[in-house]
């Protein structure tokens, strides 16, 4: 259960974390695009102002432009001629051709009749000038709509519209006067036209526009910030600005602000901001991944060594504790079993020591406790204690105090420096052991500190272990293969505990000829 719950937190944890960076990134890209965005947001705007400032110079010629074409027809339609002379002036050259749609015949100019000709064979506009003729408001043609066929002049009529005259040969006359023009288009065809009221009906009479020509007078009149600014029909959902034609004056391509070069020189602050708070999240994210990863990988490495190392003693304990239930045990054997009993209790209880204080460190509890009184006072039962466990070892041990460290007063932790100088025996007593073993613990001061060289005379430190020497519960390849005791936190925690002191532990040399320990403390006031 224990298990689940922790894989179950660290999924969660991964979750949270891949959310985070995700959003950071969202967050990164979101500000990288933040100018183009603002940057369209500004032309968009910039336009609409362009288009606003350009729209009346531009109604105003288009009106100018339409209004000449519509006063060259006249207030009076030529209802009733055979032939319809062409206006004075002409058309210009928007204009396509003029006409007069009546309900029996289409009519154009002399000299046009060319347009009439295309005018009559596009049934879909004639039958629409026919029906808004009749009524401006009329939809246009339908290609789906029923066709129907006025029986008189056997064309197509799409709608219905009134003939007041079933007669067509009779005269045709005006019966009122025309409407105003107004506009529409058919696909592409634009069509200016006025209603004409006559005896046999509802008559048109207007002219049809080149929108392409009559766009190029109006261009030119546009504000020149405009890029590419075109003319054209209204599209579905739009409205025309070039009202009565049904056009639409468009900006066209994007308008250059004159502030583009500021705007991106205030935007590249929060951009750079954003893509760096991104890349830190990532890094802060994998770095809690490698240091969750580690402290995994150190547990399991605790777990496992302790329990090796728990295993041993208590082994040693279990058997020597039922030899020495039996009662024919030889008088000899008993103090040996009770000193393998004392040894490995000792071993124990160093191991659990150890342990302990790795742990208290690791929570960063230390110890409040200060000894203050002369160097050479508190050292010298501090390196006597160390020399009996080496002693006792088989070790030859010399202790060299400087005379000038008699004058300085140390403020130290020593039961600290205790466990300290008792790891660094332990393992010499392990690793180096020969028959021919010392050990020099030299006392002496170095700038203002103190400094206790602990050197043996070894087989040295292999260089594989060299650079992880203080990391915890690791251990040499040399140690595991010939499977010394011990779990790989004697040296990390001695350093730990030098420095909780305010002083430090380090390696000062090492050789096949042995290797140097360098314990520095601080010196008293």
């Amino acid at each position: 259960m224990e298990r689940f719950m922790k894989k179950k937190l660290v999924f969660i944890f991964l979750l949270f974390s891949l959310v985070a960076v995700a959003a950071a990134l969202w967050q990164a890209w979101q500000a990288a695009h933040l100018e183009d965005e603002l940057r369209a947001i500004d032309s968009r705007t910039q336009a609409t102002r362009l288009i606003e400032l350009s729209l009346p110079r531009v109604r105003a010629e288009m009106e100018t432009l339409l209004r000449n074409e519509q006063k060259k027809l006249g207030k009076t339609p030529p209802i009733g001629k055979v032939n319809i002379p062409m206006p004075a002036g002409g058309k210009a050259d928007f204009n396509m051709g003029f006409f007069l749609l009546t309900p029996a015949m289409i009519q154009s100019p002399v000299g046009d009749e060319e347009f009439a000709s295309r005018l009559a064979e596009a049934p879909a506009i004639t039958n629409t000038i026919r029906r808004k003729a009749f009524n401006p408001s009329a939809p246009l043609y339908n290609p789906n709509e029923k066709q129907s066929y006025d029986p008189r002049t056997q064309l197509p009529v799409f709608g219905v519209y009134e003939v007041l005259e079933t007669d067509l040969d009779k005269p045709m006359r005006l019966t009122g006067d025309p409407g105003p023009f107004f506009a529409w288009n058919y696909g592409d065809t634009l069509v200016c036209m006025r209603s004409v009221p006559t005896s046999h009906g509802a008559a048109a009479e207007g002219f049809v526009i080149d929108a392409a020509k009559l766009a190029a007078h109006l261009l030119p009149l546009v504000e020149p910030g405009l890029k590419e600014p075109s003319i054209d029909f209204v599209r579905r959902g739009e409205s025309a600005n070039l009202a009565p034609l049904p056009l639409v004056l468009r900006p066209g391509g994007i308008v250059e602000l004159p502030d583009t070069t500021a705007r991106k020189a205030a935007l590249r602050g929060p951009v750079i901001s954003a893509w760096l708070i991104s890349i830190l999240s990532i890094i802060i994210v994998f770095t809690l991944l490698v240091s969750y990863s580690r402290m995994e990988q150190r547990r399991s490495d605790f777990v496992s060594a302790v329990t090796h190392e728990l295993r041993t003693p208590l082994t040693s304990f279990q058997l020597y504790t039922e030899m020495l239930q039996d009662p024919h045990l030889p008088a000899d054997k008993l103090k040996t079993y009770h000193d393998t009993l004392h040894r490995e209790s000792l071993r124990l209880a160093h191991l659990v020591e150890n342990v302990l204080s790795y742990a208290r460190l690791s929570r960063g509890k230390m110890r409040e406790r200060h000894d203050v009184g002369s160097c050479a006072e508190l050292l010298t039962a501090l390196l006597e204690k160390t020399a009996e466990q080496l002693r006792h070892a088989g070790w030859n041990v010399t202790i060299t105090i400087d005379p000038r460290v008699s004058l300085l007063r140390l403020r130290t932790d020593l039961i600290s420096v205790e466990q300290i100088l008792q790891n660094l025996a332990d393992n010499a007593i392990k690793y180096a052991s020969s028959d021919h073993a010392t050990m020099s613990l030299h006392a002496l001061q170095t700038h203002r500190t103190l400094s206790l060289r602990v050197a043996d005379n070894g087989p040295g430190i292999p260089s594989d272990m060299q650079k992880r020497l203080f990391r915890p519960f690791s251990h040499s390849q040399k140690a595991e293969d010939s499977r010394k005791p011990g779990i790989g936190l004697g040296l990390a925690l001695s350093r730990d505990l030098a420095r909780s002191i305010g002083g430090d532990l380090t390696l000062e040399r090492t050789s096949d000829c042995g290797t140097t320990f360098l314990l520095t403390l601080p010196l008293g006031e």
